[in-house]
């Protein structure tokens, strides 16, 4: 006894600090659910320190390979972390205590060994194997430990065969092992009201079950190595009954206890699970459920894995549903962006179009008011040169008058000289003027003309006078007299150019408004 008490003390004072106990726990199941998910990430490193337990106990089992204790020790370490393995521990521990003589603690290991057993889903077996030690006689220190056995053994084949005829068949030897169990309990030990609660359960008070359970719930603390135990029977009841935020917060509470206490053979959190998938949490639900398959496995707990199966199902169903559901959104939203870029580009372009050709209209006003004042100066040129010719005439005029010489300057007169140079002053300079405001209006004429009937004039920039007719109609003079009087033609030869103009345009009926439009700003 005083080598197990040393060796415990070494290997606590050789592991590091336990996560927290405090009873301090967030109101809320939201944060209590975000504190669980901070543990499962954690849950590596509870399972090391366990680790680091079972390794200091094995150590000590080197030292002293028959130290009964050590194998109780090592077994009770080994059964949160790999069922097989706990049953072959409880094997070596019945060897060692058998082949000691001690006869009593070698029953306590084969009655261990069946608590291992029906985790491991060797359920024939363990109920053959409970048999017969019972069969055998039970010591008075084992008991309490075998009616518990017992009771949980059959409350559990119970629960799994819940709704078929073969409940009553494991549910009935349960409830007559807790009577028993219950007169070797001390009357105000938790164990003993847990037990209490099992009957009520057992006997379908299902309010006396719940009230004896809510009561040691209530003051219960978390460092009490069966919390888990009767939060997660708590947190399970509810679960059955509908009130599933009950039933979230105490099988959140258990879940956390069996994280921290790196024990990967709890239901918490498989139940929590459906719990969630319950409440529409599917994705936690999902993931709760996935670290229950990875935990169960690695424990080697068969019937949790058959528990998680059965509540995976729908949730996967469920997931894949709202991934799907996710994934055409998904594929809608970005249609919906293509379609939204594709339209804000086309305004880009539309806009990019529409101030180019702004800017375009822009320069042809600038151009056009460049050539308007280019004109006003021609015009004004024209002016001064008609101004200068009156004046150079009337000088002329003076001196033959005033010498004499009125005969010479009749004859000056009428040989029209002095008009043809003026005219074909004129004419040069209106050719100048118009064509730097149209400056592609003899090719927009051929455009309107026949193709064999195209004008074509002595030089780029001289106009002939069909051409010069169209300028002034361009210009918007109408008058042909006007125009007559301009050009020095008669008013006769305005209208036979007019005519042979329209004769040889490409749209007859048209020709008028087609000239109108040459040079016009859109």
């Amino acid at each position: 006894m005083k080598s197990f008490i040393t060796g415990l003390i070494i290997i606590l004072s050789a592991l590091p600090a336990v996560a927290e106990t405090s009873d301090d726990f967030p109101t809320s199941n939201r944060e209590l659910l975000e504190l669980l998910d901070t543990e499962i990430a954690r849950r590596d490193d509870y399972i090391g320190r366990r680790n680091a337990k079972v390794d200091s106990v094995k150590a000590l089992i080197a030292l002293d390979s028959l130290a009964v204790g050590h194998y109780f020790a090592l077994g009770d370490l080994m059964g949160g972390l790999n069922a097989d393995s706990a049953i072959s521990v409880f094997s070596r521990g019945y060897d060692v205590a058998t082949a000691i003589g001690d006869s009593v603690s070698a029953q306590r290991f084969k009655i261990l060994r069946v608590t291992e057993m029906g985790k491991f889903g060797s359920a024939p077996d363990a109920i053959r194997d409970i048999g017969q030690i019972g069969r055998h006689g039970i010591y008075p220190e084992n008991n309490a430990l075998y009616f518990e056995v017992c009771r949980d053994l059959y409350y559990m084949l119970a629960e799994v065969f819940e709704h078929t005829g073969l409940h009553d068949n494991y549910m009935t030897p349960g409830l007559g092992f807790a009577y028993k169990l219950q007169t070797q309990l001390p009357s105000e030990s938790y164990e003993a009201r847990f037990n209490q609660s099992l009957i009520s359960y057992a006997r379908g008070n299902d309010a006396m079950f719940l009230a004896t359970l809510h009561d040691i719930a209530s003051d219960v603390p978390t460092s009490h190595d069966r919390y888990s135990m009767y939060m997660t029977s708590l947190g399970g009841r509810y679960l059955i009954i509908g009130r599933n935020d009950d039933a979230i917060r105490y099988l959140a509470l258990a879940a956390i206890d069996d994280l921290r206490d790196g024990d990967r053979q709890g239901t918490a959190l498989i139940r929590l699970g459906s719990a969630l998938h319950g409440e529409g949490d599917i994705a936690r639900a999902h993931n709760y459920l996935s670290v229950s398959l990875e935990e169960a496995l690695a424990g080697g707990a068969k019937t949790n894995c058959l528990m998680i199966s059965e509540a995976l199902m729908p949730v996967a169903q469920k997931l894949h549903d709202s991934q799907r559901h996710t994934f055409f959104m998904l594929v809608g939203l970005i249609v919906s962006l293509l379609a939204g870029v594709m339209l804000l580009f086309r305004l880009y372009q539309v806009k990019k179009n529409r101030t180019r050709e702004l800017e375009a209209t822009r320069q042809q006003l600038a151009d056009a008011n460049l050539t308007k004042e280019a004109y006003i100066s021609e015009f004004m040129n024209l002016s001064s040169s008609y101004m200068e010719s009156l004046e150079d005439f009337n000088r002329v005029s003076k001196r033959k008058i005033t010498a004499g010489q009125t005969d010479d300057l009749l004859e000056m007169i009428k040989s029209g000289k002095i008009m043809e140079d003026q005219r074909k002053k004129f004419d040069d300079i209106f050719d100048d003027a118009f064509l730097g405001i149209y400056p592609t209006f003899i090719d927009d004429v051929n455009r309107l003309l026949l193709p064999d009937k195209q004008i074509v004039t002595s030089a780029p920039n001289v106009l002939t006078t069909e051409l010069r007719v169209l300028a002034f109609s361009r210009l918007g003079i109408d008058d042909s007299a006007q125009v007559a009087r301009f050009l020095g033609v008669t008013l006769n030869t305005i209208y036979t150019y007019r005519n042979k103009l329209r004769n040889k345009a490409i749209a007859r009926e048209t020709f008028d408004a087609d000239v109108m439009k040459i040079g016009a700003i859109d």
